[in-house]
């Protein structure tokens, strides 16, 4: 099931491309996998569902394609935020990378794409590791990256795991089973406080 764009695609299938992604993305985050149809795709892009077809052969394709894509742009952030650090410390950039992280997964539609994604995972197994490897394994390559100007490799990675899953912490967990978390912001603040501190020790 094949999601990346062909290199030679020309500017006007790129955009088309990317409009089937956008339309995608509202279809799916408002109705859910099972009761989206390429028909709605295709309405809410503003394009025909036969170039919806030739872009993405099937549903499954195309919402793993959009799975790969926001997780992509959650790459994107990640990066900016680390590359605007002028400091360079650790202490520093595992703050930044905490808060980049955090701020990114709690936005409304991340958070119905994760719903999604473990409401599907087990009938689609490719979406489950495209999210992996365009997801989660892309923050902790950026944590370990961070922690090997203080720690051995293995070590780093060790701890850049443990780090990722002290920022989303509790919070995160309750978020993304619809329970309304208090004082949001003071929550993720504790917890990549204890996520630094933990994989600095």
């Amino acid at each position: 099931m094949s999601t990346n764009p062909s290199p030679d695609l020309s500017p006007l299938q790129r955009r088309k491309r990317s409009a089937i992604l956008d339309g995608a993305k509202t279809v799916f985050l408002s109705q859910g996998f099972s009761l989206a149809t390429m028909d709605d795709v295709a309405a809410a892009a503003g394009v025909g569902k036969q170039t919806v077809y030739r872009h993405f052969k099937s549903k499954e394709a195309l919402f793993v394609g959009l799975v790969s894509s926001m997780c992509a742009k959650v790459g994107e952030l990640l990066v900016s935020a680390l590359d605007e650090q002028s400091d360079g410390s650790p202490e520093v950039e595992l703050h930044e990378l905490g808060w980049a992280l955090a701020r990114s997964l709690i936005e409304p539609d991340y958070l119905r794409l994760y719903r999604a994604i473990v409401a599907e995972a087990e009938r689609l197994p490719e979406l489950g590791r495209v999210f992996y490897e365009n997801g989660a394994k892309v923050v902790r390559v950026f944590s370990a990256r961070i922690l090997r100007k203080r720690f051995d490799e293995s070590t780093a990675a060790l701890r850049a795991a443990t780090f990722v899953q002290l920022v989303l912490g509790d919070a995160y967990l309750e978020l993304s089973i619809g329970y309304t978390v208090p004082d949001v912001e003071a929550r993720f603040a504790l917890q990549i406080e204890e996520a630094v501190s933990a994989a600095l020790r």
